[in-house]
């Protein structure tokens, strides 16, 4: 079994060829072109192979599975062929914008389209904050791990959503309401520091991801040679599902570099680095 539990879906084109569901269980690998090194790899291919044969001969090919990516050696000679792959059990897949929790525990999304797609190390319960424009008055309704919640527009940019259930090792879609351009996701009782870019300043904003008031001190650590109008900041009193937050005008050497708050709000308190372009 793949570590990580799929969903249904199909696979976008490959450098390679294509792959398309011939049947529930069937999978045939159609090699358009040959890779240097004789091997094709597939990615996110979440439920394990049965077999793999050439299709036009039924000779076996040997295979490996290299986490949840599917790797086919070739034969070294003739035509690329199509490759049959029999399936134990429905085809699931782990899309390729599948993200997973960074260290702290947060997801940190931005999104392209209107679905983005989770996974949690270990089960927990979470909740969702979404940064963007979207009308106020309109109801939306966000449902993530078989759970969902109706609320406005103003509701949806102005605290967390949640909690949810998210279940460990397992993918998991959420809908990305129109407007919305960030999303932060985070272990409930955690406080979370994010950094979010202006036009000529940046804010660091505190969201309170706990079930009762939070406190702290925020710090903005700057590399050498870097300058802000403020650095440090402090704040009392924050109740769960809110932000506070703080503007300073950032300068320092032409490019991009990684900042990250330091946080200290308890023992849950986590960060999200983000890369910053000046």
């Amino acid at each position: 079994m793949a570590l990580i539990q799929g969903i249904p879906g199909e696979f976008d084109p490959q450098p390679w060829g294509e792959a398309i569901l011939r049947s529930r269980e069937l999978l045939l690998l159609r090699i358009a072109r040959r890779p240097p090194d004789h091997e094709v790899r597939l990615p996110g291919l979440a439920t394990t192979p049965l077999h793999v044969v050439e299709d036009e001969t039924g000779r076996a090919l040997t295979w490996r599975q290299d986490g949840d990516d599917l790797v086919v050696r070739l034969p070294d000679s003739g035509e690329s062929p199509v490759v049959r792959v029999a399936l134990k059990g429905k085809l699931r897949i782990v899309p390729p914008d599948t993200v997973t929790a960074n260290a702290d525990g947060v997801w940190d999304l931005t999104p392209t389209g209107t679905t983005a797609h989770l996974v949690a190390r270990r089960a927990m319960d979470v909740a969702v904050r979404f940064v963007g424009m979207v009308e106020p008055d309109i109801q939306h309704h966000i449902r993530l791990a078989g759970r969902r919640y109706a609320v406005t527009g103003q509701q949806l940019t102005r605290t967390t959503v949640g909690p949810f259930p998210m279940p460990a090792l397992r993918v998991v879609p959420l809908a990305i309401p129109i407007g919305v351009r960030r999303v932060l996701v985070a272990q409930v009782g955690t406080v979370l520091a994010s950094i979010h870019p202006g036009r000529d300043e940046i804010t660091v904003v505190v969201t309170n991801f706990g079930r009762t008031p939070a406190r702290g001190e925020v710090e903005l650590p700057l590399p050498p040679g870097w300058s802000a109008t403020e650095q440090s900041w402090s704040f009392d009193g924050l109740e769960p599902g809110r932000s506070v937050g703080w503007a300073t005008r950032v300068a320092g050497p032409p490019g991009r570099h990684e900042l990250r708050v330091r946080l200290e709000a308890g023992r849950r308190s986590a960060c999200s680095p983000y890369v910053v372009d000046l």
